[in-house]
C-alpha cells in the first residue's frame, strides 16, 4: 500500500472545506446537531448543579472570549505568530527575540489545496495519536468532566491559549470543557485542528508545526513525509524530549508512536517497517543568537514569566520596553573585556571604538598576569527611578554569559556592621584598635603579622580601609547573627546556614550584584530603596520592565513610578555615606590618587575576600550607582590573587562614562546631625596634648563629652627615659607626649616602633630612708582620693617636732601644711589626715619634715596622684525602652562606654539588681541570653583611686 493512499480520505474530507472562512456561524455542517446537543446537554446537566447559590455565575465569570483565538492566530497578523521581543529603554534597539534563531513562525492551512498547507501526514497522525475520534467528537471529553488534564485537541487548545494563567482545580477544568465545546460548535473541527497545529508547543521555543519542522528537520511542515510527521507529532506530546535536547528519548517516542499507528490500523505493516528504518534528517542545534545583554535579558524574562506566565510569554506577541541603556551596556561590555585582557597580559584591540575602555586607569603593579578564564561582572543602577541601566553577567575575555552568579561579599559587608553599631551609640569617631588582640579568638586563622596592623583608629578609617580586626571585634560585640539579621530588610540574606556568620568578612556568604546594588543604594538614597516588588510586601528589586504591550497596541504593563521603601533613618544612612564619600580616609589602603576618585561627590567602597580570589568595587553619585565584581576561575593556582584596584579600575571607567554631561550634585545633610572637632584617633574632645584634630560628624546628642586620654604628656628623665620623680634633678627633667596604649596593644606598639611612655619611675638619687622619718601610707605613686590618712614614723634621737606638707606637681613651687605641726613623736601611726576633696586632680608630692632639737631638718617625700573624679559611664546598647524579640535575638550583647583620666579598674554589669558580669579592660561589653519581660540594666565603673559611678538605668523589654 502506498503511504499516499493513507491520506486520500483526509484530502477528500478537507477539499470540501476549501477556502472556508476562519469564523463561521454554527451549522450542522460544522457539527452534527445530535452530537452537539448531546455534549452540550451533558454539560448543561453538570452546570445546573452549579446554579444553586450563583455557582454557575461564578464558574462562567470572566470566561475568555473565543474571539481571542481568531485574533491570536489570524494568519495575517495573529498575535502568536510573532515572538516576544525585548527592546532597550528607547524602544529602538532590539535586545532579544524569544525564538529559535533563524526559525520564523509561519501559519499553515489544513486545506491541502492551499499552497501553504500542512502536510496531510502530519494532520492524520496528529489526530490518530492524540484523539482518534476527533472527527466525530463534540470537542469535550464528557466522560472525564472532572479530569484536570485535557483529553481532546479542543481542550488542549483552549487550555493553552485561553486558560493558561488560571490556577488548577475543578473550576478551571469545567471552564476548559465548556470552552472546548463552544469552540468546536462555533468554528468546527477542522478549524480547531488547524489552530492546534499552528500553536502547539514542540520544545525549544518552537510554537507551531512549521517552526518545529524547520528547527528539527530543516524543512517546512508542508513538506513532511510520514516518518517526519510521526516524529513531530510525538514531540508535541513530550516537548522536553525533543531531538535536540533528548535525542535518544525522542527517537524512542517516535518508535512508540509508529507502533500505536500500526495497532490502530492507520498505517500498514510495510509502511511501519519502512518508517522504522527511515533515516530522519535531524538538524544540529542552531547557533545561539548574539546578545548584547544576555544576563539582563534573562532577568527580564524571569520577571515576565513571574507576571504573565512562562507559557504565555514564550508563545509570543509581546513588545517589551526594558530599562536597559543600549549605549551604556555596550560600553561596559567592551570595557570589561578590555580590563580582563590587560590583566591577563593579552593584546587588546578595538579600544579606539570603546570610549569607556579608554577611561580605564593604569593597571596596578602585579607580580604576574591573571590566569586565563578570570571573570568580571557589573551592574549600573539609576537611583531616582530604581531602574537597571546595564547588567553584565559572568564575563571572560570571550564575552558575556547569561549567568548572574552569587559571590562572596567579603569586606563589602563592613559598612553594614558600622550601620548596626551606629544604631547602638557608636559613631564614625569611635576609637577602635586595629591590633591582633582585637581579632576574635575563633578567627585566629586570619591573623596577620604585627606590622600589618594600624593600631588605634577612628571607626571611620577602619571601615574605609578594611581594618578587619577591630571590625570583627565590633561584629562579635553586637553579635554576628543579630547584625546580619538586621540587614536582611536591605536585601542581603547572609544567614544561609552554610557559612559562619562571624567569618563573612573573610569568606563565605552568597550575594549577587543586584543585591549589593540595592543594599548600597540605601546609603546613596539616605535610607530609601527604590525599585519594584515581585510580591506584596516583598523586597524591592531593580526595575527592569518599563512597559509591555502586544503587537496590536494593547497595554499589558504601563510605565509607573518606582516603589519606595524607607529602611534606615536618614541620619544613620548619612553617617555611612559620609565615610564612603571620604576620599582621604581611603588613602592609607588605596593610595593617592586611586580609581575611586572621580572628580564629583561620590560614595565608594572596595571589597575582597581573605583568599584574594574575589574583589569588588561599588560606588554611587546622587544619580547612579555602579557595582563591579571580579573573580578568579576555580582552577586558578593558589598563588594567584586579585587586588581591589583591579575591580576599582573597571568601576571607574563605567562610572565616569555613565556620568558624562551629568551635573555635579552633593547630598543634603539631614537634620539631627552635628559636627564637632575631636582628637584623632580617640574621637574625644581635644586637649593641649592632642597632636591632630579633625572634624567629625555625630548624631545630635551623642557628641563626646570626655577629653582625650589617648595622648598624655609626662615628665621624664632625659638620660634614663624613666618617669621623673621629685628626686630627679630639674635639669634632667623634660616633658614628652606619648601615645598611651592598653596592655593588649603593647606587642603591636613595639613591633610598629611606637615610643611608649615609661612605666617605671626614676630611681636615681633616691635617698635611703632615715630612721624616724618614714611615710608608710599612702604608697609611693599610688592613687588617692577623699580623706587620705598619712601614716609613718616621726621621731628618733633629738626629735623636736614634725610637719606634713603637700605640693602640686612633680617639683612643687610651694608647699601647704597638712593639719598642724606636732611635737609628739609617732611610731607606725597616723601622721596627718589629708583632705584632697578641694584639690584639682593630678600629681602631688607629700613631704614629711622632722625637726631635730639642734634645728636640723630631715625629710621623706613620696609622689601620689589625686583622683576625686569618678569615671564616666553610659550604656550604649540597649537604648531606653528598646524592645527585643526573643525569636530574633538569641543573644543580646550589652555595650557601655566608660572612661577615666586615671584609668578604669573594673566595670560591673548589674541586671535587675543582680551582678551578671565584670570587665577588667575595654571593650566593655557582655553577652546575655534574653529572658522575657521588662528589665533594668546598670553598669557600675570604678577607677584606680576607688571612685565608682553607676550609669543611668536603661529599661528595656524582651517579648
Amino acid at each position: 500500500e502506498s503511504p499516499r493512499s493513507t491520506v486520500r480520505p483526509l484530502q477528500r474530507l478537507l477539499l470540501v472545506r476549501r477556502r472556508q472562512q476562519v469564523r463561521r456561524p454554527p451549522s450542522s455542517a460544522a457539527l452534527p446537531a445530535w452530537l452537539s446537543a448531546s455534549a452540550l446537554g451533558v454539560l448543561l446537566i453538570v452546570l445546573l448543579l452549579f446554579t444553586a447559590g450563583g455557582a454557575y455565575a461564578r464558574l462562567t465569570a470572566g470566561l475568555p472570549s473565543l474571539q481571542r483565538l481568531e485574533a491570536d492566530l489570524n494568519p495575517r497578523d495573529g498575535l502568536l505568530l510573532q515572538p516576544t521581543r525585548l527592546y532597550d529603554r528607547t524602544g529602538q534597539n532590539l535586545l532579544y527575540s524569544l525564538e529559535s534563531p533563524g526559525i520564523p513562525r509561519r501559519y499553515l492551512y489544513l486545506d491541502p489545496s492551499n499552497p501553504e498547507h500542512l502536510s496531510p501526514y502530519l494532520v492524520q497522525v496528529t489526530v490518530a495519536l492524540n484523539q482518534p475520534d476527533f472527527w466525530a467528537s463534540p470537542g469535550v471529553a464528557w466522560r472525564s468532566l472532572t479530569d484536570e488534564s485535557p483529553r481532546t485537541l479542543a481542550e488542549e487548545l483552549v487550555s493553552d491559549l485561553l486558560l493558561e494563567n488560571e490556577p488548577a482545580g475543578l473550576r478551571r477544568t469545567l471552564r476548559m470543557r465548556l470552552l472546548a465545546a463552544q469552540v468546536t460548535a462555533q468554528y468546527g473541527r477542522a478549524q480547531v485542528l488547524e489552530w492546534y497545529l499552528n500553536s502547539a508547543y514542540f520544545g525549544r521555543l518552537a510554537y507551531g508545526a512549521d517552526a518545529a519542522a524547520n528547527l528539527y528537520l530543516g524543512k517546512s511542515a508542508s513538506q513532511l513525509d510520514l516518518p517526519e510527521a510521526v516524529l513531530l507529532a510525538s514531540v508535541a506530546q513530550s516537548p522536553a524530549l525533543n531531538p535536540l535536547d533528548a535525542r535518544t528519548a525522542a527517537l524512542e517516542n517516535y518508535q512508540t508512536a509508529l507502533q500505536r499507528l500500526l495497532a490502530q490500523g492507520v498505517i500498514q505493516a510495510d509502511t511501519y517497517t519502512s518508517a522504522q528504518q527511515a533515516a530522519l534528517n535531524l538538524q544540529a542545534p542552531p547557533a545561539d543568537a548574539v546578545q548584547l545583554s544576555p544576563a539582563f535579558n534573562r532577568l527580564v524574562l524571569d520577571e515576565l514569566y513571574a507576571r504573565f506566565g512562562r507559557g504565555r510569554v514564550e508563545r509570543g506577541g509581546l513588545r517589551v520596553i526594558t530599562s536597559l541603556d543600549y549605549d551604556l551596556q555596550r560600553q561596559i561590555n567592551c570595557a570589561a573585556r578590555t580590563q580582563l585582557a590587560r590583566l591577563q597580559g593579552l593584546t587588546v584591540s578595538g579600544v579606539e571604538d570603546c570610549a569607556a575602555a579608554r577611561l580605564l586607569p593604569t593597571l596596578p603593579p602585579a607580580s604576574q598576569s591573571l590566569p586565563s578564564g578570570s571573570l568580571a561582572s557589573a551592574a549600573l543602577l539609576d537611583l531616582p527611578t530604581g531602574q537597571l541601566l546595564a547588567l553584565l553577567g559572568d564575563t571572560t575575555t570571550a564575552g558575556d554569559t547569561p549567568r548572574l552568579s552569587a559571590h562572596q561579599p567579603g569586606t563589602l559587608l563592613t559598612p553594614f556592621t558600622a550601620l548596626t553599631a551606629f544604631a547602638r551609640g557608636f559613631s564614625p569617631a569611635s576609637l577602635v584598635w586595629d591590633i591582633p588582640a582585637s581579632l576574635p579568638a575563633d578567627l585566629g586563622a586570619y591573623r596577620q603579622p604585627e606590622t600589618a596592623y594600624r593600631g588605634p583608629q577612628r571607626l571611620r578609617l577602619a571601615v574605609a580601609n578594611d581594618d578587619l580586626a577591630p571590625l570583627a571585634q565590633l561584629l562579635y560585640q553586637i553579635g554576628p547573627a543579630n547584625t546580619w539579621r538586621q540587614v536582611e530588610p536591605l536585601g542581603l540574606t547572609l544567614l544561609d546556614g552554610r557559612s559562619n556568620p562571624g567569618e563573612l568578612f573573610f569568606t563565605g556568604g552568597s550575594v549577587n550584584l543586584l543585591q549589593i546594588a540595592q543594599a548600597y543604594s540605601t546609603f546613596a538614597n539616605l535610607g530609601l530603596q527604590r525599585g519594584a516588588a515581585r510580591s506584596a510586601g516583598g523586597p524591592l528589586n531593580p526595575v527592569t520592565l518599563v512597559s509591555v504591550e502586544d503587537i496590536h497596541g494593547q497595554v499589558w504593563l504601563a510605565p509607573a513610578a518606582p516603589q519606595e521603601n524607607s529602611l534606615v533613618s536618614p541620619q544613620l544612612a548619612y553617617l555611612i555615606h559620609h565615610i564612603l564619600a571620604d576620599e582621604p580616609a581611603r588613602w592609607p589602603s588605596l593610595g593617592y590618587p586611586n580609581p575611586l576618585e572621580t572628580g564629583r561627590p561620590t560614595g565608594a567602597k572596595t571589597g575582597q575576600t581573605a583568599r584574594g580570589d574575589e574583589v569588588w568595587a561599588v560606588g554611587y553619585s546622587r544619580q547612579m550607582l555602579s557595582v563591579v565584581w571580579m573573580g578568579l576561575p576555580a582552577e586558578a593556582p593558589a598563588e594567584a590573587r586579585l587586588q581591589p584596584r583591579m575591580a576599582a579600575g573597571l568601576w571607574h571607567a563605567a562610572f565616569q562614562y555613565a556620568h558624562r554631561g551629568l551635573p555635579l550634585a552633593d547630598w543634603p545633610v539631614p537634620e539631627g546631625l552635628s559636627t564637632l572637632t575631636v582628637c584623632t584617633p580617640s574621637g574625644k574632645l581635644p586637649t593641649s596634648q592632642c597632636p591632630t584634630q579633625v572634624e567629625e560628624i555625630f548624631l545630635s546628642g551623642s557628641e563626646p563629652v570626655e577629653a582625650d586620654d589617648l595622648y598624655r604628656t609626662v615628665q621624664v628623665n632625659r638620660e634614663t627615659n624613666r618617669l621623673a620623680t621629685v628626686f630627679t634633678p630639674r635639669e634632667l627633667v623634660k616633658e614628652q607626649t606619648y601615645l598611651v596604649v592598653p596592655s593588649e596593644a603593647l606587642p603591636w606598639a613595639r613591633a610598629a616602633g611606637i615610643e611608649l611612655p615609661p612605666d617605671a619611675y626614676d630611681d636615681i638619687l633616691v635617698p635611703a630612708p632615715l630612721p624616724g622619718v618614714v611615710i608608710t601610707q599612702p604608697q609611693i605613686f599610688s592613687f588617692v582620693r577623699g580623706q587620705v590618712p598619712i601614716l609613718g614614723e616621726a621621731g628618733g634621737a633629738g626629735f623636736a617636732s614634725y610637719r606634713v606638707q603637700v605640693g602640686a606637681g612633680l617639683n612643687p613651687q610651694s608647699w601647704l601644711l597638712v593639719g598642724s605641726e606636732s611635737q609628739t613623736p609617732v611610731s607606725g601611726g597616723p601622721l596627718a589626715q589629708w583632705d584632697t576633696q578641694s584639690l584639682q586632680d593630678g600629681l602631688y608630692a607629700v613631704r614629711l619634715v622632722v625637726v631635730r632639737q639642734d634645728q636640723t631638718l630631715q625629710s621623706a617625700v613620696i609622689q601620689v596622684s589625686v583622683d576625686n573624679t569618678p569615671p564616666q559611664a553610659a550604656l550604649t546598647y540597649p537604648t531606653p525602652q528598646q524592645r527585643f524579640s526573643r525569636a530574633d535575638s538569641r543573644t543580646i550583647n550589652f555595650l557601655a562606654q566608660v572612661s577615666d583620666a586615671g584609668g578604669v579598674a573594673r566595670v560591673e554589669w548589674w541586671l535587675d539588681g543582680i551582678k551578671i558580669n565584670e570587665n577588667q579592660q575595654a571593650p566593655y561589653s557582655t553577652p546575655w541570653v534574653p529572658i522575657p519581660g521588662e528589665h533594668s540594666l546598670v553598669v557600675r565603673a570604678a577607677d584606680r583611686a576607688g571612685n565608682t559611678v553607676d550609669s543611668p538605668a536603661v529599661i528595656f523589654r524582651v517579648e
